[in-house]
């Protein structure tokens, strides 16, 4: 039993020590000065496929605007969401 408690306990220790890290604002800035290649404040196209990919394949729910776009505002709510983590982030 003792054996057992230890494990638990060193299980749940590592859990803890590795802290989540969401997207920060200034992160989720940077990816969209990336993504929005023309500079027109939408992402269209191909600059928006692998998004829009990344937001159909979430659990999470967006209002979208419009189907093939996607706004800054849509965008940053979903980075900041961490919708994008997985794809797009680099460590």
């Amino acid at each position: 039993m003792k054996e057992f408690a230890t494990a638990a306990v060193t299980i749940l220790g590592l859990g803890l020590a590795v802290p989540a890290l969401a997207a920060s604002e200034i992160d989720c800035m940077v990816m969209w000065d990336r993504a929005d290649v023309n500079k027109n404040g939408v992402l269209e196209g191909e600059e928006a496929s692998a998004y829009l990919d990344a937001i159909k394949k979430s659990r999470k729910k967006y209002e979208m605007e419009t189907v093939d776009q996607l706004s800054s505002t849509e965008f940053m709510a979903a980075c900041m969401d961490d919708v994008f983590k997985i794809t797009f982030y680099r460590s």
